[in-house]
């Protein structure tokens, strides 16, 4: 998956996925932002995997239901706003936000909201 990934900033040995100062670091399961650990629960960090190994791309509520909760069908896509107010309140919290909405269409994970 790390190897597919697009637009991220990998470590040297590819297990390091960085976007500004928030790092995932896959083969520790651990998330910092600004060197501050993280907690998040196991779906809340799959889902966060999934936007950091798809930075800049804007990735619908269906994209994110198939793959982070392999949902397969057209269902209701509450879980996912959940999840990502969530993450919001957990990475993005007092810093500049990196979570950004692309009304109508989905979520992308980005350093700055394009204009």
């Amino acid at each position: 998956l790390l190897r597919r990934a697009r637009g991220g900033t990998f470590a040297a040995d590819d297990t390091l996925l960085r976007c500004a100062d928030l790092e995932v670091d896959d083969p520790r399961h651990e998330v910092r932002r600004a060197g501050r650990a993280i907690e998040l629960s196991p779906t809340e960090y799959r889902l966060l995997h999934y936007l950091m190994s798809h930075q800049g791309q804007v990735l619908s509520r269906s994209q994110i239901l198939e793959t982070v909760w392999q949902y397969d069908f057209g269902g209701d896509s509450v879980v996912v706003e959940r999840f990502i107010s969530n993450l919001r309140r957990k990475i993005d919290h007092g810093r500049t936000p990196l979570l950004h909405t692309v009304r109508g269409v989905g979520y992308t994970l980005r350093e700055q909201a394009h204009q």
